[in-house]
């Protein structure tokens, strides 16, 4: 699954609730957005396709949701636990198994936000990925509204997620597992499961995942058959942000990316419900 799109969505949808419902943002909102996207860095590298499976996790193509400064530093320590019925982080090999391919690979977006009034949630993202620095590689999927960061660690048993961070108007967020967590594993055969656990830096956000491997399925992406393995999981936020998500995830174990996914799922904030259907499709392997 792509965590790192899912929670840019999710933000979005927290600010229309914050914004009353509205189906546009407060001039306050786009005059914010204005300032962070012309004073953020550049995207920077990823992983695609994890804890939905691996390593996703952000388009932020619905809302109107542009890159803020990281979180404070000194917050409280993050807490992460994994449990899987094929897998422990704490015991896997650190040996590198594969890694995505440097440069920038472009995702379409379709489906709606809802908080009060539905938005429309058509556009594009750009995922940027990193040369690998070992073991690790890091990635950013933006747009001219949002920015996430992932940091995953690729090891002879799958892909693992060790920092996630999205910046926003309407929330800003870092995810830092103690150690590890597995996003997907390798190799991703069909009724493989596994589940992780982890606390934001502020301490405020909890996440929760169970994911499973379904099946095999071959997506024609960019002209091409792909082999993918379709990762079926449960996603639930609780906090200061409580969501559920029923997340599909088309993962390409040969290219290290998720090629599709879709996302259906409610929630709250600040006393608000809002919704979130969210269909994001890779529009080739091979990186610009």
């Amino acid at each position: 699954m792509n965590l790192r799109r899912l929670l840019t969505f999710v933000a979005a949808a927290i600010l229309l609730a914050g914004c009353g419902g509205s189906s546009a943002p407060s001039a306050a909102d786009q005059a914010a957005g204005s300032s962070s996207a012309a004073s953020s860095p550049a995207p920077t590298a990823a992983v695609s396709g994890g804890t939905g499976a691996g390593a996703s996790p952000g388009a932020a193509a619905a809302g109107r949701a542009s890159p803020a400064s990281p979180g404070a530093a000194g917050a409280a320590a993050p807490t992460a636990t994994t449990g899987s019925s094929t897998t422990s982080s704490s015991t896997t090999s650190s040996t590198t198994a594969g890694s995505t391919a440097p440069g920038t690979y472009t995702y379409d977006t379709s489906g709606t936000v809802t908080a009060g009034t539905p938005r429309d949630a058509s556009g594009t993202a750009t995922l940027t990925v990193d040369a690998p620095a070992g073991t690790s590689q890091h990635s950013a999927l933006a747009n001219d509204q949002g920015r996430t960061e992932q940091d995953i660690v690729s090891r002879t048993t799958g892909a693992y997620l060790a920092r996630l961070h999205i910046a926003n108007p309407a929330f800003d967020k870092e995810f830092r597992p103690s150690s590890p967590v597995l996003l997907v594993p390798n190799p991703a055969a069909p009724g493989r499961t596994w589940s992780w656990t982890a606390t934001s830096t502020d301490g405020k956000t909890t996440v929760a995942v169970t994911a499973r491997i379904t099946r095999r399925e071959t997506l024609t992406i960019g002209g091409a058959a792909t082999p993918t393995s379709l990762v079926t999981s449960t996603l639930k936020l609780t906090g200061d942000v409580t969501y559920t998500a029923q997340m599909q995830n088309w993962y390409d174990a040969a290219h290290r990316l998720s090629v599709k996914d879709h996302t259906r799922g409610s929630g709250t904030f600040g006393g608000v419900a809002f919704t979130t259907d969210i269909t994001s499709v890779l529009r080739s392997t091979r990186p610009a």
